[in-house]
């Protein structure tokens, strides 16, 4: 992080609570930024959000194994996301 933000040395508390306000506002900037250069990229025809469907679990197989399908079913978390790819 050093390399890529000069931000200057610790002079009080309060300068360090501005330099994380002015960072977190920069993320957000940058995130937003993203987001609408994704959907630039959508529009144009170039990418497309594509919904995924997952399943939370660390090890289904071990899972499985240990405690059958059954319990498997009732305790997976099932949840979909949309993600961002872009077309060949």
């Amino acid at each position: 992080m050093s390399a890529l933000f000069k931000i200057p040395a610790r002079v009080t508390k309060l300068d360090t609570v501005d330099q994380v306000k002015w960072l977190k506002e920069y993320k957000s900037a940058i995130e937003l930024s993203i987001k609408t250069a994704q959907q630039r990229a959508v529009d144009e025809g170039l990418a497309e959000f594509v919904t995924v469907a997952v399943e939370r679990a660390p090890n289904k197989a071990q899972f499985i194994a240990e405690f059958g399908e059954i319990v498997w079913n009732r305790l997976c978390n099932h949840t979909t996301r949309n993600d961002w790819r872009v077309i060949k």
